[in-house]
């Protein structure tokens, strides 16, 4: 965590917001009190409190992708200061990262102002950027 900004990392999250066709997307790396950004496509925040992150729940279920197709609707994110403020998240789709010995490092997230549901083709591709 903390570190620079590397070009195949912001290359990955502009890759993955195109395959989805989304405005927003992210690399997380999650520890016990935030959630920092290695990589951010279409998003000012470089960190949340770990109390406000979509992804920690990504990490809770580290087996399969977690899909919001509408936050304001979800009981879990509805009043999240990131669904009533800024960035207005709406539409939330993470996939684990994970390292080469399985571990879970983080997600591989895209995010939309608007609700919405990906096509499966747009989620393998998701699912498949992350494993890269």
């Amino acid at each position: 965590m903390d570190t620079p900004r590397e070009a195949v990392f912001d290359d990955l999250t502009r890759q993955a917001a195109e395959a989805c066709d989304v405005p927003m997307a992210l690399i997380s790396l999650v520890d016990e009190r935030r959630q920092w950004f290695k990589s951010r496509f279409g998003v000012a925040l470089t960190e949340t409190p770990r109390d406000q992150a979509f992804c920690t729940h990504t990490l809770h279920t580290p087996s399969q992708q977690l899909i919001v197709p509408d936050a304001t609707k979800d009981p879990r994110f509805a009043t999240n200061p990131l669904v009533t403020g800024e960035p207005h998240i709406r539409f939330y789709a993470g996939v684990p990262l994970r390292s080469p010995e399985g571990r879970v490092l983080g997600t591989l997230c895209v995010l939309d102002r608007t609700p919405r549901r990906l096509s499966a083709d747009r989620l393998d591709k998701l699912g498949s950027l992350a494993q890269r």
